[in-house]
């Protein structure tokens, strides 16, 4: 048994369960006892939390998350240290990892793989902005929700770029089928490695196929460095030569032809999403282009793993193909040169220059402080005058200006000057100066629909602050961004405030329903709408004419809210029930069958009406059956309907069964001929209760698209 099971942190981090095992750390499940909620607990390993280098690998995972807080990144609640152990406590994610759902499903529909790649490189940008890179982006360490939300995690190699300087010597960890080529040669890295590892990424989940492989590390890091991947379309001939170029480019070996940001990318794939025709002309035929044959320094000495500080390696041999697989993470190190002697002397050099330039300044200022000669000239202050208005003014001087963006000065100021106030110059001389451009203008992002974590994230990246404004909404789900102020598309100043508007759910004003009895299934829709409640039409067997109501489940006058879902059962035209409620609303079901009663055959069987809910974006016509998971037998009838109908809301099936049964439904579009698992559920015929489980409102899409490929 593991012994960190029922250990208590911090006197308020009770581990609950092991949840996975790492290469340098556990994760467990845990309790947070002070807030009584679920959470997730990194726990370094034994081995590692006496080595230094691991305990600071560690730490600079909860310190690169700290400071990020965005809806695609996990959240870190707390670090800690307890006797031997490292910990960091962090929100439990429920889901898969991304590469766990490309094994599944095998080639990812484009639409999916846009939508979980922007979500990825909008997190990336934040982290970008906040001088951290990843540098261990893979599919392993994405997590996939089952809404659809992506979350990057693992920040243990992050690399604080702005506050650590980097070498070519650096330790450069991350898995090899995701390393750039300069991350593999162990060379400097920088926000255009992380976006390479995303290209890889969306190579993968658009092929199928990782676009490097081999033997060995070694061998598919070579390939990074020196191939050229293979066409994305050579593997599906139906892929977008807009997306294909995405891919491609982000991919590119020299970190100049990259994306040279997440939110370039991220620009790139909103345009294809509008347009799938267009073409950006970043890439032409052939890929391939002639590369220099001489060796590159490469990380992985030949043969030979290098031992570290921070750990002891007892096979000399690079592993085999049985020995490694897509998880494992991989050592990358360049050769080390003694540099000391040439630094030591460089760096005395340079302190007896400074020392000699140092002294000079002092006595050539203070033997400058008048001028000297009639062509010597005393700088004034320039700052704070317009630019046109000083050169009029300062005649004597040439002032050669350079642009920036500035809050505090108006377009046209001067806001810093190149020879300081009260400095002897030159007549004539060229001065440099700094002009204001203003404030930067940047237009406000189109967010109406959006969640609200999305549209903030959204604002973040183009440096504007947001004020949050609750409002009713009838058609825009609670949390979903009604509308802004200004709208969208607007150019405002960098650091504007924006006003957005968050729907708080449809109004709670009453209403009464009306008594549609006997109407046109069009005729009950049209005045359910106009009391403000959402009609869902369910057809049954009826002697009464086609398309005719024959009851409703609230019956006329009763007080409900708004956007409350009426139900009204429509004749079919070809049964003899006239009326399946009675005047309470209730169901009335057959007498034999109420209390689990005997079926035609003999058979003994209870019935249960289960609930499937629709999604709000499903529009096209699908059908339903519930089988047993266990012998595939169908437990409903097979069900048809038009999602538009019901988008939002949900639809009922009667299932019959005895005893407790897991049942599965599932889903077919007949335009496209593709079916798929949309949800399991535990039903129990004893008492008539029944549990959803594992619900994908991914299904209705997944279905749609993949009959287009």
């Amino acid at each position: 048994m593991d012994n960190m099971i029922g250990l208590r942190l911090d006197g308020r981090y009770e581990i609950i369960d092991r949840l996975g095992i790492g290469g340098m750390s556990d994760v467990y499940i845990g309790r947070d006892i002070m807030e009584n909620r679920s959470v997730a607990v990194k726990i370094l390993k034994a081995e590692f939390s006496s080595n230094a280098e691991f305990v600071r690998c560690f730490r600079n995972e909860s310190k690169a998350i700290a400071v990020l807080s965005h809806p695609n990144i996990v959240k870190i609640f707390d670090v800690g240290h307890e006797k031997d152990l490292e910990f960091i406590v962090m929100e439990r994610i429920e889901g898969i990892t991304l590469k766990e759902y490309i094994d599944q499903v095998g080639i990812v529909p484009w639409r999916e793989c846009v939508h979980y790649t922007i979500q990825i490189l909008r997190a990336l940008q934040l982290a970008h902005d906040r001088g951290i890179i990843h540098r261990d982006i893979k599919p392993q360490n994405i997590m996939k929700l089952s809404d659809g939300t992506i979350k990057v995690m693992d920040f243990g190699i992050a690399n604080f770029s702005r506050q650590t300087p980097q070498n070519t010597g650096e330790k450069t960890m991350g898995s090899v089928h995701y390393v750039s080529p300069e991350q593999a040669r162990g060379e400097r890295t920088d926000e255009r490695s992380d976006i390479y590892s995303v290209g890889v990424i969306m190579y993968e989940m658009l092929t199928g196929r990782k676009p490097f492989d081999g033997e060995t590390p070694v061998s598919v890091a070579l390939k990074h460095m020196n191939e050229e991947p293979v066409r994305p379309s050579e593997y599906v001939s139906t892929m977008y030569k807009g997306l294909e170029e995405i891919i491609l480019r982000a991919m590119e070996k020299d970190p100049d032809q990259r994306y040279q940001s997440a939110t370039g990318m991220i620009g790139d794939i909103e345009a294809f999403k509008q347009d799938q025709s267009i073409v950006f002309g970043y890439t032409s035929e052939p890929v391939s282009r002639p590369r220099s044959k001489k060796k590159l320094p490469f990380a992985f000495p030949a043969g030979r793993r290098r031992k570290t500080a921070a750990q002891e390696y007892v096979e000399e041999d690079i592993p085999s193909q049985e020995e490694y697989d897509d998880d494992e993470d991989y050592e990358i190190e360049e050769p080390r040169h003694n540099y000391i002697l040439p630094i030591l002397t460089a760096t005395t050099v340079t302190v007896m220059i400074v020392a000699v330039l140092f002294v000079a300044h002092v006595v050539l200022s203070s033997l400058k402080t008048a001028p000297s000669s009639s062509n010597d000239y005393t700088m004034p202050s320039l700052i704070g005058l317009n630019f046109y208005d000083a050169r009029a003014q300062y005649p004597d001087i040439q002032l050669v200006a350079s642009e920036e963006y500035n809050s505090e000065y108006p377009s046209g100021v001067i806001i810093e000057q190149g020879k300081a106030e009260g400095r002897i110059v030159k007549k004539g001389s060229a001065i440099t100066v700094i002009v204001s451009k203003g404030t930067r203008s940047v237009t406000v992002p189109d967010v109406v629909n959006y969640h609200f974590n999305s549209a903030s994230a959204a604002l973040d990246g183009e440096n504007l602050k947001y004020l949050r404004i609750e409002t009713e909404s009838d058609d825009i789900a609670a949390e979903y961004v009604v509308r802004t102020d200004p709208e969208a598309y607007t150019s405002v100043e960098e650091g504007s405030t924006v006003k957005v508007y968050v729907s708080i759910g449809p109004s709670t004003e009453d209403t009464t329903v009306p008594d549609v009895k006997g109407r046109t299934v069009s005729e009950a829709e049209d005045m359910l709408k106009a009391a403000y409640l959402v009609p869902k039409v369910q057809y049954i067997e009826s002697s009464e004419p086609l398309d005719t109501v024959v009851s409703q489940n609230i019956i006329e006058g009763e007080v409900v809210t708004r956007n409350t879902v009426v139900t009204i059962y429509v004749s079919d035209g070809n049964g003899t029930v006239s009326d399946p409620f009675d005047d309470t609303g209730d169901i009335d079901l057959p007498e034999n069958l109420e209390q689990g009663g005997v079926l035609p055959g003999g058979q003994t069987q209870s019935y249960v009406v289960v609930r499937v809910d629709i999604p709000a974006s499903a529009s096209n016509t699908y059908s339903i059956v519930l089988e047993n998971t266990q012998n595939g037998e169908a437990m409903s009838e097979s069900v048809f309907f038009s999602a538009s109908n019901y988008a939002g809301s949900y639809i009922e099936i009667p299932v019959y069964g005895s005893g407790s049964v897991e049942l599965s439904a599932r889903l077919k579009s007949p335009r496209t001929g593709m079916y798929t698992q949309l949800a399991q559920y535990d039903v129990n015929f004893e008492d008539g209760s029944w549990v959803c489980k594992n619900y994908s409102s991914f299904a209705f899409a997944l279905i749609d698209v993949n009959g287009l490929f």
